[in-house]
């Protein structure tokens, strides 16, 4: 039988795929009739914005949170006592990080408050209405965040990813059908769509609290100087850090709203086709979740071995299934824009879907770099590789945008990828040794070819409906049976039969 991880993340995806399915009904056919591409930007932008200030208060505990719990978590060789509460008082130690982190955050955005308006008001002048919604937004991520991380630490995944993924989608897509019947004004259904992440956070709160206790006991004399010190010198190198990548991966779309004539109607043109790719990163979300307390246990050992097992492993998977799905949607891409309301509006994002699905293909390859790194002994480079993504991504917006519209932002984007991956790659092969690259993964690239020619040949019909269809049908045929013949995924098929090989299951 599958190990209880691999059941985990075979159910976090199964359940992240039904939120797909939830949110492109909301994002297809009630966000595209019933909005406006500008206020399709402002959805888009508003979580976007509390994601970048929630990166900063959370104080870089999005990678330390991973780093540090094996130095908590009770276990047979560091059991549970009383006195300093379950997993030696971790939630009290995170909690209160992020509220020092939340606390600097709001003093930061307030006193920014006059810069920002006037940067929003250009031409995006929607967002300055809604200037301090940011606020509650973004401690509803923060806590949101913390939860859901340390659900991830306990190897649980499926209910975690059914939060993220379903229930926030259904509570928004009701929002929106009450906006849309007229039963609330716009306001009013923003103030919901904000209000949506509070009800997930405190759900997410209330799972923790189903699989281990919740409690604020501590006992300060557990924490080691050494340790302590060890924290805040990576705390202080990964509040910039996170912050940095986070804001690196959503400067095109920030920059499209603010640079580019359009502003927030550009921005939501260019949501679609995110929106699009994001279906891409699917099998990702769930993979990773399972993969970085695994790295993060394999490093504190210093097996270096398995380290790289477990990244050649999901390096391939996700590359695998992102590219099976980028090849689903591409050969599809017309009929996806002939079946939604007003698609005319936004069919202009297929060249942006296709090089920002390129982009996503090289971070769903190499970015298990980022677990790795910051896990070993060499994780202080990560703020040079911050420095350098920052501004990379930043010129090559500012060039491209006003040179070549949304298209220009998503190609910035490829580019930033293809060069800041690839330096974080270069340091592991160099200093660790370690990569993610196999001979099977030569393998899918006449994979992709060969579905693409098998598309080429295919007549066009018609229905949209039959046409997406049939070519849907005959293209994944072919795909599976390819992927069959070439015998390229024997992890699969093992952990289908329960036969993980035992270095994969730890």
């Amino acid at each position: 039988m599958p190990s209880p991880a691999a059941k985990e993340s075979i159910l976090g995806t199964v359940v992240t795929y039904i939120g797909v399915g939830i949110g492109f009904l909301t994002t297809f056919f009630i966000l595209a009739k019933f909005l406006t591409p500008e206020e399709i930007g402002l959805t888009r932008l508003l979580p976007e914005l509390a994601t970048q200030l929630s990166g900063l208060g959370m104080l870089g505990m999005t990678y330390s949170l991973s780093r540090y719990f094996p130095f908590f978590k009770d276990s047979p060789s560091n059991p549970y006592k009383k006195e300093d509460g379950p997993n030696h008082g971790f939630l009290f130690y995170v909690l209160s990080v992020g509220g020092i982190g939340a606390l600097s955050m709001i003093a930061l955005y307030v006193l920014a408050h006059d810069p920002l308006i006037a940067l929003y008001s250009k031409n995006s002048p929607l967002l300055s209405d809604f200037y301090y919604a940011i606020i509650p937004l973004t401690l509803f991520t923060m806590g949101w965040t913390i939860f859901e991380l340390y659900t991830y630490q306990l190897m649980k995944v499926a209910v975690p990813k059914g939060i993220k993924e379903v229930l926030l989608r259904v509570l928004q897509l009701a929002v929106y059908l009450l906006y849309a019947f007229g039963y609330i004004d716009f306001t009013t259904m923003v103030w919901g769509f904000i209000g949506s992440f509070g009800i997930c956070m405190l759900t997410s709160g209330v799972y923790l609290g189903r699989i281990t206790p919740l409690s604020l006991r501590h006992n300060p004399s557990y924490v080691s100087p050494e340790l302590r010190r060890g924290f805040y010198r990576y705390t202080a190198l990964y509040t910039l850090t996170s912050v940095g990548i986070t804001l690196a991966g959503r400067m095109d779309l920030f920059m499209v709203a603010f640079i580019d004539q359009g502003g927030l109607t550009s921005a939501g043109v260019y949501t679609m086709a995110f929106y699009m790719v994001s279906i891409i990163e699917i099998p990702m979300r769930a993979i990773l979740s399972i993969a970085a307390p695994k790295i993060a246990d394999a490093a504190k050992e210093g097996d270096t071995e398995r380290v790289e097992d477990i990244y050649k492993l999901v390096a391939f998977y996700q590359l695998l299934a992102g590219l099976l799905i980028f090849i689903m949607i591409w050969v599809n891409i017309d009929n996806i824009f002939g079946i939604m309301p007003n698609g005319e509006q936004f069919e202009g994002g297929k060249w942006i879907f296709f090089f920002l699905g390129l982009a996503k293909l090289v971070e769903l390859t190499l970015t298990c770099s980022h677990t790795v790194v910051s896990t070993s002994k060499y994780y202080h480079w990560n703020v040079y590789y911050t420095c350098c993504v920052l501004l990379m991504s930043f010129l090559s917006t500012l060039f491209l945008i006003p040179w070549l519209g949304t298209m220009g932002a998503a190609l910035a984007m490829l580019l930033t990828n293809i060069i800041s991956y690839g330096l974080q790659q270069l340091l592991l092969s160099v200093k660790m040794h370690i990569h993610p690259f196999s001979r099977r993964m030569l393998l899918l690239l006449p994979l992709a070819l060969l579905a693409w020619g098998a598309n080429t040949i295919l007549p066009t019909f018609s229905s949209v409906w039959i046409d997406l269809f049939i070519r849907s049908v005959l293209i994944g045929l072919v795909l599976v049976a390819l992927l069959l013949l070439m015998r390229i995924t024997p992890e699969l098929m093992g952990m289908l039969e329960g036969k993980l090989p035992a270095r994969f299951r730890k």
